[in-house]
């Protein structure tokens, strides 16, 4: 059987991209061999929500699962990337899309288009989930959404009306996803976020399988 491997993962490293009220990104090496010392040695310093991360619904829900928590079963599956040039992920354009077969759907938007993720800068207009495609996402009773910019939210939303919404409804939400190389269809998606006991979140690396059963 052959088949293709996508990393959607960015790397971390000090002074990356970052949502603004974040804490910054410190990666910093500590020992080396080529000086001396035993062994290479790094430590690293920055917010659970850094880079590719999975949002446990604990982030918005007290109620909700914590990352530690999370079924691999809901982690891992048959996915649906879906590209749309939409401004905004609302229920009108959801429902396009077959949400009673796929249940685990990634947002390839505008975002990608504009290249958001390459920019140093963080852009606070980007493609995010309305409140009532939040609505319409929990109706479906869907089990992960992932979208290629920092949040699904909104950035000037007050109340982070989607996140509470999907995250009440214990959907996992990945964010900050690099689809640029990816096309619409049907993957099989592995995401797997570091287990930190009790979070709301965690750094993850994300993968697609494409098989090619020709």
């Amino acid at each position: 059987m052959k088949y293709k491997i996508y990393d959607l993962s960015i790397p971390i490293k000090s002074n990356m991209l970052k949502w603004p009220s974040d804490p910054d990104v410190k990666v910093e090496q500590l020992s080396f061999i080529n000086k001396g010392d035993r062994a290479n040695f790094s430590k690293v310093d920055f917010g659970v929500h850094t880079g590719t991360h999975i949002d446990a619904p604990y982030h918005f829900y007290n109620q909700g699962l914590k990352i530690d928590e999370l079924s691999l079963y809901d982690l891992i599956g048959e996915v649906l990337v879906v590209e749309t040039e939409s401004p905004v992920i609302n229920k009108k354009f959801l429902k396009t899309i077959d949400l009673r077969r796929h249940k685990r759907v990634l947002f390839k938007t505008l975002n990608t288009g504009n290249r958001l993720l390459k920019k140093k800068k963080f852009s606070e207009d980007y493609v995010y989930i309305s409140k009532d495609g939040a609505k319409y996402l929990a109706s479906k009773k869907v089990k992960l959404i992932g979208i290629d910019y920092l949040s699904i939210e909104e950035y000037k939303s007050k109340n982070a009306d989607a996140h509470k919404i999907i995250t009440k409804n214990n959907i996992i939400i990945i964010e900050t996803l690099d689809l640029s190389k990816i096309k619409p269809g049907e993957y099989l998606l592995i995401a797997l976020p570091v287990k930190i006991k009790n979070s709301d979140g965690a750094p993850a690396r994300v993968v697609l399988i494409k098989f090619n059963n020709d």
